[in-house]
């Protein structure tokens, strides 16, 4: 199993309630309430996957510091290694913890459901992913129960743990409950509040829908039923409260996979969470309470969008109009923070500087964000040509182009019509900043490079599309 296997779902109201519904619910307003002018107590981002370790370099950690981030999540992918070699996995872990809370952040880890342990023979630390299990496989449910319990007393300094139950969750044959999927969230928690008593548990309802009949993330059902089950599950008797909250992945309101379904079925996404549902948790007192919108920032819908970053290896886009959409959306709801993605991130240190940068701004539009990233990246003099290329290039982003017609933003307003030769005579002209007024991730002339690229994939009609 390679990264795409894990985090997407291919493993996984009335019409205009749905945050992309239709264009007229894009229109930034001159001025917003003052209780929306802050920003959210929660910005995070998902920065390590089971594939992809935390980062070891301190200039990431001062990047996604001047972004505006506060809050950081590592999975925990002891499952990959032989357990001999466990405790050097464990170590580099608590290592990556201390340096992130010495840079400020708060540190969650994301412990995943149905993982086996590998055993060997190969001696490769974290070099194999040894498959999934049935959770009515008792014998199995009890060893990754172990493993679990190892996992959270050797990374106890985490200030926060993240359960999946999908993804891989549930019983591939399509046999399990939502009972089922309770009892194994209930364990992990009286994991945690033994191994890390000062921790917050929170529950990602993220592919809750596998645990009954494990439907397709390309079926409709997948999507009504992840509703149907997020809903019961946040009603469990006593799982959430103080200190144990919940992380909604918003599918309905962006995800292009999600959306798409519905449109097929001429159906109107049913909105969840709701702004009603987020104040009756929090009148129980349950959090925090997150979003957690894991595609959008890099493209990486990689079961659905094409081409997308695993693809190519990493390709740079621009979002920001979506990105303020779906931040508004959260500020709305009550959300008390949003975590995004950032596998991607070289390539993709625009849209994570705008995913910061929004949710600390309410009054923080597209237009202006772009032009505040070109002047990191362009000097003064032609900053604000690398503004307009780089407003072409979100007009042609793959994520755009994946949505239903339906749910897609007005594009940027340009001077006049702009080729990608056009364009890409402008990016020529554009002069790198010698000196960074923030700490990117790489030279301005290397970021310089992949815009070129991106613009040379739109010249070849490389512009998005899906896989059916």
């Amino acid at each position: 199993m390679d990264r795409r296997g894990f985090l997407r779902a291919a493993l996984a109201t009335a019409a205009g309630s749905v945050l992309f519904q239709n264009s007229s619910m894009f229109e930034w307003e001159a001025s917003r309430s003052a209780e929306h002018a802050g920003g959210f107590e929660t910005v995070g981002l998902y920065a390590s996957l089971p594939t992809d370790p935390p980062p070891k370099d301190a200039r990431v950690y001062d990047f996604f510091k001047a972004c505006g981030y506060n809050y950081l999540e590592f999975c925990e992918a002891g499952f990959r290694s032989r357990p001999d070699l466990l405790p050097e996995y464990y170590k580099d872990m608590s290592s990556a913890i201390r340096l992130a809370h010495d840079k400020g952040f708060r540190v969650g880890i994301v412990l995943l459901a149905g993982m086996e342990q590998w055993t060997g023979p190969d001696s490769t630390l974290g070099a194999h992913f040894p498959g999934v299990f049935s959770p009515r496989d008792k014998t199995k449910l009890i060893e990754r129960f172990a493993h679990l319990r190892h996992a959270v007393s050797q990374l106890r300094d985490a200030d926060v743990f993240v359960f999946l139950p999908g993804d891989p969750g549930g019983d591939p044959e399509g046999h399990s409950t939502l009972e089922d999927c309770m009892s194994f969230c209930r364990q992990v928690q009286e994991i945690v509040k033994q191994q890390a008593p000062a921790a917050t548990f929170i529950l990602n309802l993220w592919a809750i829908a596998q645990w009954e009949g494990f439907p397709s993330p390309s079926s409709l059902r997948f999507w009504e039923q992840e509703i149907k089950l997020s809903r019961a599950g946040v009603a469990a008797p006593g799982l959430l409260g103080p200190s144990r909250g919940v992380a909604f992945p918003l599918h309905n309101y962006y995800r292009s996979l999600a959306l798409s379904r519905y449109s097929r079925a001429g159906l109107t996404p049913e909105p969840y969470p709701t702004a009603q549902e987020i104040e009756t948790l929090r009148k129980r007192a349950v959090g925090p309470l997150l979003g957690w919108p894991y595609f959008l920032v890099d493209e990486a819908d990689d079961g659905f969008v094409k081409p997308n970053n695993h693809e190519s290896g990493g390709q740079s886009s621009c979002e920001t109009r979506y990105i303020r959409a779906l931040v508004d959306r959260g500020r709305r709801l009550g959300l008390d923070g949003l975590v995004a993605n950032a596998i991607f991130r070289e390539a993709e240190s625009l849209n994570i500087y705008a995913f910061g940068q929004m949710c600390r701004s309410a009054e923080l539009t597209p237009e202006r964000l772009i032009d505040q990233y070109a002047g990191f990246v362009a000097d003064e003099k032609t900053r604000g040509v690398l503004g307009r290329v780089l407003r072409y290039i979100e007009n042609h982003s793959n994520w755009q182009n994946s949505l239903p017609v339906e749910y897609r933003l007005k594009d940027f307003d340009l001077p006049h019509a702009l080729s990608a030769p056009v364009v890409l005579d402008l990016l020529a002209r554009v002069k790198p900043r010698v000196q960074p007024t923030i700490p990117l991730l790489e030279p301005p002339s290397v970021y310089l490079g992949r815009l070129k690229r991106r613009l040379e994939a739109i010249a070849a009609g490389h512009i998005g599309g899906t896989s059916g």
